[in-house]
């Protein structure tokens, strides 16, 4: 065991930089481990736990990942639910008998040749998961807290949406993003310079004179190098910045630019 000492934002890290994912058999790797993970700190930090079971749990964490799913197959939650257990420093998946899911390789019974780790049925009567009492200790330094989300938050999605799932995953409040991809002003120069419209398919909206629904979204993020002026930017509704997030949608320009002002 490693010493309590020790046990500070390196060492939590290393745990992360552990953890296996799936990847598509185009080598993209999926994010749903590192989305149910934030999650479940999302769950604690609200009072709502550290355990869960997969029953109740289901649902929540299958519209977590679904606008996150590699190809056309929709992301399975058992799978994320159950092979997180691999990570027991973190999370353990148990039966009720105390034994643990995540490393039943063998049928349930002889009627079946599936795992019982991957047994539906099984796992929604069976399956509670829980996070580890040192992990959910680490969370309340709020300098491991920090590093553990924005390293999980970098897994997941693209910069641009950081804001939005921590607010998904009740997260907002309680991690501090030292630096906001763009700031509120730049994001509003941006939305009024395509007019307050989608840059895509032109959907507009306004709630009390105010426009709704429209992000402003860097064609390159700063992480990567994009620069902080309109010729990175444009203006996306909420499921167009969804599609373009994941690699479904594609622009045909760059940039406020090329749109007569």
């Amino acid at each position: 065991m490693v010493p309590a000492r020790h046990q500070g934002v390196t060492y939590w890290l290393e745990i992360l930089f552990s953890i296996r994912g799936f990847k598509s058999t185009a080598g993209r790797s999926a994010p749903y481990k590192p989305l149910l993970l934030l999650w479940l700190i999302g769950r604690v930090l609200n009072g709502r736990g550290e355990g869960v079971a997969f029953e109740e749990a289901r649902d929540e964490i299958r519209q977590l990942l679904s606008p996150y799913r590699l190809g056309n197959s929709q992301p399975k939650p058992e799978h994320p639910f159950v092979y997180l257990g691999q990570t027991p420093e973190i999370w353990s998946v148990r039966d009720s008998k105390g034994q643990d899911i995540a490393e039943m390789i063998a049928p349930i019974d002889s009627t079946s040749r599936t795992p019982a780790r991957e047994t539906l049925s099984f796992l929604k009567a069976e399956a509670v998961g829980s996070l580890s009492p040192r992990f959910v200790a680490a969370l309340g330094d709020p300098e491991v807290l920090d590093a553990i989300v924005k390293e999980l938050l970098k897994r997941s999605v693209p910069e641009s949406e950081y804001t939005m799932l921590l607010e998904k995953v009740r997260l907002l409040n309680h991690v501090r993003l030292a630096s906001a991809p763009w700031d509120s002003a730049f994001k509003d120069m941006v939305v009024m310079a395509y007019r307050y419209r989608c840059s895509f398919c032109d959907f507009s909206a306004r709630l009390q004179n105010r426009p709704v629904g429209l992000d402003a979204v860097p064609v390159r993020i700063p992480a990567k190098g994009g620069p902080k002026d309109l010729s990175n930017a444009v203006t996306l509704c909420s499921r167009d910045h969804k599609l373009f997030a994941a690699g479904a949608l594609g622009l045909g320009f760059v940039g406020a630019e090329r749109r007569s002002w």
